[in-house]
């Protein structure tokens, strides 16, 4: 059971930074096989941290965000701001990621990707680096690595409408 909420929070770690997926069993089980969940399973997952969040997203808001809407509403980006905030990946005050609390979280489903997880996320926060909307930078540093892990090879499943 320990090993499950771990991996669960690990899961909504993943979530908070890409909000693209939910993998659950252990790391070497992720990379072997993708386990996917519905929309409705994530929602009830990631819901109560948006207990924290101002404004409180509605469900609507938290669809969009797992769903990964490119052109999703400043409120869905607003809730991707506040869970990134919550695991500390984007800090207050702050408009890009935690290089090294992102690649640790990274290297938790994806070992002995450090170097690209890295890679990526200076990327992603040099192209981000002009935006001064929390929002839309955390929207827009978590889609820009969505398509970079995607193209370097991760296996990241999809979200099942």
């Amino acid at each position: 059971m320990m090993q499950n909420n771990r991996m669960t929070m690990t899961n909504l770690l993943l979530m908070a930074l890409a909000s693209a997926v939910v993998l659950m069993g252990s790391p070497a089980r992720a990379e072997e096989e993708e386990v996917s969940m519905t929309v409705d399973e994530v929602v009830e997952l990631i819901e109560p941290f948006g207990d924290g969040c101002t404004p409180k997203p509605l469900r609507e808001h938290i669809v969009e965000m797992v769903l990964n809407k490119e052109d999703a509403k400043h409120e869905s980006k607003c809730f991707r701001h506040c869970m990134l905030q919550q695991f500390e990946l984007m800090p207050e005050g702050q408009l890009q990621f935690n290089e090294d609390k992102t690649v640790e979280m990274i290297n938790m489903m994806f070992p002995d990707r450090e170097e690209d997880g890295r890679r990526i996320i200076k990327t992603c926060n040099e192209a981000m680096k002009a935006e001064k909307d929390k929002c839309e930078a955390a929207h827009g540093i978590a889609m820009c690595m969505l398509r970079e892990m995607r193209s370097s090879g991760f296996k990241i499943p999809e979200i099942k409408e």
